[in-house]
């Protein structure tokens, strides 16, 4: 059965056909493969055609526990590449956390030959680009002390990554699974073993589209996360911020629909507005009516996308105990980046957050036109036009205040205490009640006996 989108494609077949072809008049092309890379700025069809991006994976630690036998069996197929990232590092993996080793292959490497590997079909490697990776990085990863109140933020760190994390639009879920390995779910701190004993955070994972959120479903179970990961088919922005069951978020990864103008050397969409963006001469004008037209539908469509956001990233910030927030798109549009973070920042004051710096090794950072200096230097923005060896991307992390975040830690463990006291009583009446056994008289023996009941003794 056709959806309605396809109906209406389908309806409108000749009337596309016919724009399709005073294009290609116009631009004197033979097909559309040939004016679309005709209009390309020469940048984009270097990096769609003759230089492509370096395959970039992690490896799935919670399939795998040997990363080297996995390393020794790439490179035994004939793989050359790094365990470690020169702005990512090894992901996590220190001493008191959980992580994923990154790995980057080669530019030259046989890709068609990667992707049919069966470590990457059981979902024991995953192939995900080094941009994607960039969020759950960012949100749970300390960067050895290099972030925002370097060392004291090591005790904080250590409880976010201890606590549960949302994540606000997970579908297709590479970030949510990329969320569970970095949870510190397999190792605790030798120093404060009993207090942290039982902690043991989950990823609830939002996604409002049924196929979406089954697609969700699939990759979580493949790559062996289900146990960790609570799948919810509903829209972030009806999530109720104070429900008891989200009482132990204390992070946030919020990846919204954005318009993937960073991902243009995959998807036809961006390729087209990339090639239409210049306009046409046309002596009637009619060009120059049509490309303004589209641009202005662009223009509403970020700003569609970007409301969106806004009302996202808010909703995120009133979370009570949620200590850390990320902000990402696939976009290199100013709208759906600086912009978002710009307006989300006097709400971000009033409730105690404030821009933490990401990344510290990444070189591109964000518009200071913008965000002014110093807030600009916090953010990170991957642009693949200009040179950066991945998918365009922007990535910014909001954290509480460190005495706000003491404070909010302070008050749920408080509030711990008090449930397991309440739990430790409750269970301590239980145990001081007298059982007493109550044995059947002759007659009531007898009488179960005729009726076939059973003659073992009764407790109460």
């Amino acid at each position: 059965m056709l959806t309605p989108a396809e109906k209406l494609i389908i309806s409108k077949t000749g009337e596309l056909k016919n724009q399709l072809y005073r294009r290609l008049r116009k631009a004197n092309a033979q097909t559309a493969l040939e004016f679309v890379e005709r209009r390309l700025p020469e940048k984009v069809r270097k990096i769609v055609n003759d230089d492509p991006m370096s395959r970039f994976a992690r490896v799935n630690v919670m399939k795998v526990r040997d990363v080297d036998a996995l390393a020794k069996e790439l490179r035994e197929r004939g793989f050359t590449f790094e365990k470690e990232d020169a702005h990512l590092g090894r992901g996590g993996g220190g001493e008191n956390e959980g992580g994923c080793c990154y790995i980057s292959f080669a530019k030259d490497c046989d890709r068609k030959k990667l992707s049919g590997m069966k470590m990457v079909k059981n979902g024991e490697l995953i192939l995900q680009g080094k941009s994607s990776c960039m969020p759950a990085h960012c949100l749970l990863v300390n960067e050895e002390g290099k972030c925002d109140g370097g060392a004291d933020m090591s005790a904080i760190f250590e409880r976010i990554r201890q606590s549960d994390v949302i994540d606000a639009c997970a579908a297709p879920g590479n970030k949510t699974t990329h969320l569970v390995a970095l949870l510190d779910n397999n190792t605790t701190n030798n120093n404060n073993k009993d207090k942290n004993k039982g902690r043991r955070g989950k990823v609830f994972a939002f996604e409002k589209d049924h196929k979406r959120a089954q697609r969700l479903r699939d990759t979580v179970d493949l790559y062996g996360c289900s146990k960790k990961v609570i799948v919810a088919k509903k829209n972030f922005l009806e999530v109720d911020v104070n429900d008891a069951k989200y009482r132990n978020v204390r992070s946030i990864l919020l990846d919204p629909s954005c318009s993937g103008s960073g991902t243009v050397q995959n998807r036809g969409d961006a390729l087209m507005e990339y090639a239409l963006k210049d306009g046409y001469d046309s002596d009637n004008g009619e060009g120059e009516e049509n490309d303004l037209e589209e641009e202005q539908t662009r223009k509403r469509r970020v700003m569609s996308l970007q409301k969106f956001q806004i009302d996202a990233l808010s909703h995120a910030m009133r979370f009570p105990g949620v200590l850390r927030i990320s902000y990402s798109t696939c976009s290199i549009y100013q709208e759906e980046n600086e912009d978002v973070v710009k307006k989300v920042i006097p709400l971000a004051k009033e409730l105690g957050f404030e821009l933490a710096k990401c990344l510290p090794k990444w070189p591109r950072r964000g518009f200071t036109e913008v965000l002014g200096k110093t807030n600009a230097a916090k953010v990170v923005r991957v642009n693949p036009f200009e040179g950066d060896d991945c998918e365009g991307f922007f990535v910014a992390v909001f954290q509480r205040k460190k005495e706000v975040c003491k404070k909010i830690i302070n008050a749920f463990e408080k509030e711990e205490e008090i449930q397991k006291s309440k739990k430790k009583n409750k269970r301590d009446l239980e145990s001081d009640v007298l059982v007493v056994p109550v044995f059947d008289t002759e007659n009531a023996k007898k009488k179960k006996k005729k009726n076939g009941g059973s003659k073992m003794p009764l407790f109460r």
